[in-house]
Protein backbone atom coordinates (compact mmCIF):
# COMPACT_ATOMS: atom_id res chain seq x y z
CA UNK A 1 0.00 0.00 0.00
CA UNK A 2 1.11 3.56 -0.75
CA UNK A 3 0.18 6.78 1.01
CA UNK A 4 0.34 10.41 -0.18
CA UNK A 5 1.45 12.60 2.75
CA UNK A 6 1.56 16.41 2.66
CA UNK A 7 4.98 17.02 4.19
CA UNK A 8 8.63 16.21 3.71
CA UNK A 9 8.76 13.20 6.00
CA UNK A 10 10.01 12.63 8.62
CA UNK A 11 8.96 16.22 9.35
CA UNK A 12 5.33 16.51 10.42
CA UNK A 13 4.22 12.94 10.81
CA UNK A 14 0.54 12.86 11.74
CA UNK A 15 -2.92 14.10 10.84
CA UNK A 16 -2.33 17.85 10.28
CA UNK A 17 1.00 18.38 8.48
CA UNK A 18 -0.10 21.38 6.38
CA UNK A 19 -1.42 23.25 9.42
CA UNK A 20 1.70 22.61 11.49
CA UNK A 21 4.03 23.66 8.67
CA UNK A 22 2.25 27.03 8.50
CA UNK A 23 1.84 27.75 12.20
CA UNK A 24 5.52 26.94 12.74
CA UNK A 25 6.59 29.35 10.01
CA UNK A 26 8.16 26.74 7.73
CA UNK A 27 9.45 28.14 4.45
CA UNK A 28 9.33 24.81 2.65
CA UNK A 29 7.10 21.74 2.59
CA UNK A 30 6.18 19.18 -0.04
CA UNK A 31 4.71 15.78 -0.79
CA UNK A 32 6.00 12.38 0.27
CA UNK A 33 4.72 9.16 -1.27
CA UNK A 34 5.59 6.35 1.09
CA UNK A 35 4.96 2.71 1.83
CA UNK A 36 2.39 1.93 4.51
CA UNK A 37 3.69 0.12 7.59
CA UNK A 38 1.13 -2.03 9.46
CA UNK A 39 -0.31 -0.44 12.62
CA UNK A 40 2.13 2.51 12.52
CA UNK A 41 1.64 5.90 10.93
CA UNK A 42 3.93 7.82 8.58
CA UNK A 43 7.13 5.85 9.20
CA UNK A 44 7.28 3.79 5.99
CA UNK A 45 9.97 3.96 3.33
CA UNK A 46 9.93 6.98 0.99
CA UNK A 47 9.07 6.08 -2.59
CA UNK A 48 9.04 9.64 -3.97
CA UNK A 49 9.38 13.13 -2.54
CA UNK A 50 9.04 16.62 -3.99
CA UNK A 51 9.61 20.02 -2.34
CA UNK A 52 7.44 23.16 -2.44
CA UNK A 53 8.33 26.62 -1.15
CA UNK A 54 5.84 28.31 1.19
CA UNK A 55 5.16 32.01 0.57
CA UNK A 56 5.35 34.14 3.76
CA UNK A 57 1.67 35.14 3.37
CA UNK A 58 0.36 31.79 2.14
CA UNK A 59 -2.70 30.46 3.96
CA UNK A 60 -4.10 27.01 4.67
CA UNK A 61 -6.64 26.97 1.79
CA UNK A 62 -4.01 28.14 -0.71
CA UNK A 63 -1.32 25.69 0.36
CA UNK A 64 -3.82 22.84 0.60
CA UNK A 65 -4.80 23.27 -3.06
CA UNK A 66 -1.17 23.39 -4.22
CA UNK A 67 -0.22 20.26 -2.30
CA UNK A 68 -3.35 18.39 -3.41
CA UNK A 69 -2.48 18.98 -7.06
CA UNK A 70 1.17 18.11 -6.51
CA UNK A 71 0.28 14.94 -4.63
CA UNK A 72 -2.16 13.80 -7.33
CA UNK A 73 0.39 14.33 -10.10
CA UNK A 74 3.12 12.55 -8.16
CA UNK A 75 0.88 9.57 -7.43
CA UNK A 76 0.01 9.17 -11.11
CA UNK A 77 3.71 9.33 -11.97
CA UNK A 78 4.59 6.73 -9.33
CA UNK A 79 1.87 4.38 -10.54
CA UNK A 80 3.19 4.66 -14.09
CA UNK A 81 6.63 3.61 -12.86
CA UNK A 82 5.49 0.61 -10.83
CA UNK A 83 6.88 -1.79 -9.85
CA UNK A 84 10.43 -0.68 -10.66
CA UNK A 85 10.23 2.56 -8.65
CA UNK A 86 9.70 0.57 -5.44
CA UNK A 87 13.23 -0.75 -5.65
CA UNK A 88 14.52 2.83 -5.20
CA UNK A 89 12.55 3.48 -1.99
CA UNK A 90 14.59 4.53 1.04
CA UNK A 91 14.10 4.63 4.82
CA UNK A 92 13.17 7.89 6.48
CA UNK A 93 15.91 9.85 8.23
CA UNK A 94 16.37 9.26 11.96
CA UNK A 95 16.82 12.99 12.58
CA UNK A 96 14.41 15.87 12.02
CA UNK A 97 11.35 13.93 13.17
CA UNK A 98 8.42 16.14 14.20
CA UNK A 99 4.75 15.42 14.81
CA UNK A 100 1.51 17.05 13.64
CA UNK A 101 -1.30 15.52 15.70
CA UNK A 102 -4.97 16.18 15.08
CA UNK A 103 -5.93 19.69 16.20
CA UNK A 104 -8.92 21.08 18.08
CA UNK A 105 -10.30 24.61 18.41
CA UNK A 106 -8.14 25.13 21.53
CA UNK A 107 -5.14 25.71 19.28
CA UNK A 108 -6.74 28.98 18.12
CA UNK A 109 -6.23 30.73 21.47
CA UNK A 110 -3.61 33.49 21.19
CA UNK A 111 -1.06 33.48 24.01
CA UNK A 112 0.01 37.10 23.91
CA UNK A 113 2.80 36.71 26.48
CA UNK A 114 4.42 33.84 24.60
CA UNK A 115 3.83 34.68 20.94
CA UNK A 116 5.45 37.31 18.73
CA UNK A 117 3.43 39.04 16.02
CA UNK A 118 4.87 36.61 13.49
CA UNK A 119 3.81 33.66 15.66
CA UNK A 120 0.27 35.05 15.82
CA UNK A 121 0.17 35.75 12.08
CA UNK A 122 1.49 32.27 11.27
CA UNK A 123 -1.20 30.76 13.51
CA UNK A 124 -3.80 32.80 11.62
CA UNK A 125 -2.43 31.58 8.27
CA UNK A 126 -2.42 27.97 9.42
CA UNK A 127 -5.99 28.01 10.72
CA UNK A 128 -7.65 30.25 8.12
CA UNK A 129 -10.95 28.77 7.02
CA UNK A 130 -10.88 26.29 9.88
CA UNK A 131 -10.81 28.22 13.16
CA UNK A 132 -10.51 32.00 13.70
CA UNK A 133 -7.97 33.16 16.24
CA UNK A 134 -9.52 33.67 19.67
CA UNK A 135 -8.78 35.69 22.78
CA UNK A 136 -10.66 36.90 25.87
CA UNK A 137 -12.02 40.33 26.76
CA UNK A 138 -14.17 40.97 29.84
CA UNK A 139 -14.55 37.19 30.29
CA UNK A 140 -16.04 36.82 26.81
CA UNK A 141 -14.47 34.99 23.88
CA UNK A 142 -13.46 37.25 21.01
CA UNK A 143 -12.79 35.89 17.52
CA UNK A 144 -10.22 37.83 15.48
CA UNK A 145 -10.42 38.31 11.71
CA UNK A 146 -8.32 40.00 9.03
CA UNK A 147 -5.14 39.62 11.06
CA UNK A 148 -1.85 41.07 9.80
CA UNK A 149 1.58 41.87 11.17
CA UNK A 150 2.09 45.60 11.57
CA UNK A 151 4.73 48.08 12.60
CA UNK A 152 4.98 50.04 15.83
CA UNK A 153 1.62 51.82 16.44
CA UNK A 154 0.78 55.52 16.45
CA UNK A 155 3.78 57.78 16.11
CA UNK A 156 4.43 59.87 19.20
CA UNK A 157 3.45 57.10 21.62
CA UNK A 158 6.21 55.13 23.32
CA UNK A 159 5.26 51.61 22.28
CA UNK A 160 8.58 50.00 23.19
CA UNK A 161 7.24 49.19 26.66
CA UNK A 162 3.92 47.78 25.46
CA UNK A 163 2.69 44.84 27.53
CA UNK A 164 1.51 41.84 25.46
CA UNK A 165 -2.26 41.94 24.98
CA UNK A 166 -2.50 45.74 25.09
CA UNK A 167 -5.08 46.99 22.57
CA UNK A 168 -5.03 50.32 20.78
CA UNK A 169 -7.23 51.70 18.02
CA UNK A 170 -5.59 52.91 14.81
CA UNK A 171 -7.96 55.51 13.39
CA UNK A 172 -6.05 55.90 10.13
CA UNK A 173 -6.36 52.22 9.18
CA UNK A 174 -9.55 51.45 11.15
CA UNK A 175 -7.82 48.60 12.94
CA UNK A 176 -7.15 47.34 16.43
CA UNK A 177 -3.42 47.17 17.16
CA UNK A 178 -2.54 44.48 19.68
CA UNK A 179 0.85 44.16 21.33
CA UNK A 180 2.56 40.76 21.23
CA UNK A 181 5.79 39.43 22.70
CA UNK A 182 8.84 41.35 21.61
CA UNK A 183 7.30 43.87 21.64
CA UNK A 184 5.75 43.38 18.22
CA UNK A 185 2.26 44.10 16.93
CA UNK A 186 -0.62 42.74 14.90
CA UNK A 187 -3.60 44.54 13.42
CA UNK A 188 -7.16 43.22 13.52
CA UNK A 189 -9.94 44.75 11.40
CA UNK A 190 -12.92 42.63 12.43
CA UNK A 191 -13.99 40.85 15.61
CA UNK A 192 -16.88 38.73 16.82
CA UNK A 193 -17.56 38.73 20.54
CA UNK A 194 -19.76 36.14 22.22
CA UNK A 195 -23.31 37.49 22.35
CA UNK A 196 -22.71 40.28 19.84
CA UNK A 197 -22.96 40.76 16.09
CA UNK A 198 -19.75 40.96 14.02
CA UNK A 199 -17.95 44.26 14.55
CA UNK A 200 -15.40 46.32 12.68
CA UNK A 201 -12.48 47.64 14.69
CA UNK A 202 -14.30 51.00 14.84
CA UNK A 203 -17.44 49.31 16.19
CA UNK A 204 -15.38 47.61 18.91
CA UNK A 205 -13.67 50.85 19.78
CA UNK A 206 -16.98 52.74 20.03
CA UNK A 207 -18.73 50.00 21.98
CA UNK A 208 -16.02 48.80 24.34
CA UNK A 209 -13.15 51.27 24.41
CA UNK A 210 -14.71 54.74 24.05
CA UNK A 211 -15.48 55.25 27.72
CA UNK A 212 -12.22 53.71 28.84
CA UNK A 213 -9.76 55.72 26.77
CA UNK A 214 -7.81 56.77 29.84
CA UNK A 215 -7.45 53.14 30.88
CA UNK A 216 -5.44 50.43 29.20
CA UNK A 217 -7.47 47.82 27.37
CA UNK A 218 -6.15 44.25 27.25
CA UNK A 219 -6.97 41.01 25.48
CA UNK A 220 -6.29 38.04 27.75
CA UNK A 221 -5.11 34.50 27.11
CA UNK A 222 -7.54 32.70 29.41
CA UNK A 223 -8.30 29.08 28.63
CA UNK A 224 -11.36 28.69 26.37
Amino acid sequence: MLNVHASLLPRWRGAAPIIYSLINGDTQTGITIMKIMPEKFDIGEIVAQEKLDIHPDETLPELYVKLAKMGANMLVDVIRKLPQILSFSRPQEKIGITYAPKITSKISLVKWNEMTAKNVYDLHRGLLGLYPLTTKYCDKTVKLFDVQQTSKPISGINAENDVPGLVRFDRKNNALIVACKGPSWISVKKVIMTGHSPMTAMDFRNGFMQGKMKEKIFFQSNVI
